[in-house]
């Protein structure tokens, strides 16, 4: 039987977000930027993915009538 060595990402998605006023959040959840306003947001890493967010994503996420 082989293993499986990769990770791979469950159901939930978890993001760190760098604000242009300096300070980080961490592994806060799509809810949690979901009405942000994309031009506070320095950048985004989807943790699970280990990668930034495009500035669209980061325009997606921010959007208040997507669904959850």
């Amino acid at each position: 039987m082989t293993k499986n060595l990769y990770y791979e990402p469950r159901d939930a998605v978890h993001y760190n977000v760098h604000f242009k006023r300096g300070n980080l959040e961490s592994r806060i959840s799509e809810r949690a930027i979901c009405g942000l306003r994309p031009v506070d947001i320095d950048w985004i890493w989807i943790v699970e993915f280990r990668r930034r967010a495009t500035s669209e994503e980061i325009h997606e996420l921010c959007k208040l009538d997507h669904e959850i």
